[in-house]
């Protein structure tokens, strides 16, 4: 059963990260909305799941221009797909 991680914490929130880290599977999948598309960012971040993000955020966060293109950006209809591809969905928003 998959997982979408909705993350939309920073990355440092909480220890976000290394507790993604530890309950991810490899058929889960990771969206970045809110302060968690500064994650996106983040190169060696330890993640092997395939990465969306929020366009709407990035933009608001003036990260566009430095977005990187292996990170599909998608509008509000995309994160309801990408919702409906996975079995359940898991918030991370820090504490």
């Amino acid at each position: 059963m998959s997982t979408l991680h909705i993350v939309s914490c920073s990355p440092t929130a909480a220890d976000t990260l290394s507790s993604l880290r530890r309950v991810i599977n490899l058929d889960d999948g990771i969206l970045l909305t809110g302060d968690g598309v500064y994650l996106g960012l983040q190169q060696d971040n330890g993640l092997t799941q395939p990465l969306h993000a929020l366009k709407p955020d990035v933009t608001a966060r003036g990260l566009l221009t430095q977005w990187p293109t292996t990170i599909p950006l998608l509008d509000h209809a995309g994160y309801v797909s990408l919702c409906i591809e996975h079995e359940k969905a898991l918030n991370w928003s820090g504490a």
